[in-house]
């Protein structure tokens, strides 16, 4: 029987998660738990004080186990996770408050690649300007700038493939359609 270190994954999957926040647009490497790369997601960022809303296929009850997180509807979640993009969801994610901008909700969307619109981001971390193609529309875009355009409120958003490579968009990054 293979055993799984658990707590080096998740510093792996910290540090991964953490330099694809940094520099938006880059693409990082994300460790599996139980051959399930969002629970490998889940798994290193959940803990007993924060709470999560999942929709999707996945069976997140180990995840409830291990980490005590507390389940709860969307406009209250700390994380959201989706097995695909959801603007509705991402509509409904808390931004925090002036005086709170941490008490911000997380989106952490599934996709099979990261083949769809191009865009250029520009914003902290991100070397002028950096071309991308990511799995979204242009009313995404839209809303993405908006929802993140009275900093510090806003919404972080990671989008996870199917070969365990993430991506992430900070509050502070901006998308232009190319």
């Amino acid at each position: 029987m293979k055993t799984i270190d658990i707590e080096k994954l998740n510093r792996e999957n910290f540090k991964s998660i953490m330099n694809a926040l940094s520099m938006p647009g880059n693409i990082e490497k994300i460790k599996p738990l139980f051959e399930s790369n969002l629970l490998g997601i889940a798994n290193c960022l959940l803990y007993s004080e924060l709470s999560y809303f999942y929709k999707g296929t996945e069976e997140f009850d180990l995840i409830d186990a291990i980490t005590n997180a507390k389940r709860t509807d969307e406009c209250e979640a700390d994380y959201i996770f989706c097995d695909e993009l959801n603007e509705f969801l991402f509509n409904k994610a808390k931004i925090g408050t002036s005086k709170d901008p941490e008490f911000s909700g997380t989106l952490i969307y599934k996709c099979k690649n990261f083949d769809g619109l191009t865009v250029k981001l520009s914003g902290p971390g991100i070397d002028k300007e950096k071309i991308v193609n990511l799995p979204i529309d242009k009313s995404f875009v839209e809303f993405f700038n908006e929802k993140n355009s009275y900093f510090p409120l806003g919404n972080e958003v990671f989008f996870l493939d199917e070969n365990a490579q993430i991506i992430a968009l900070s509050r502070t990054t901006k998308l232009e359609v190319i």
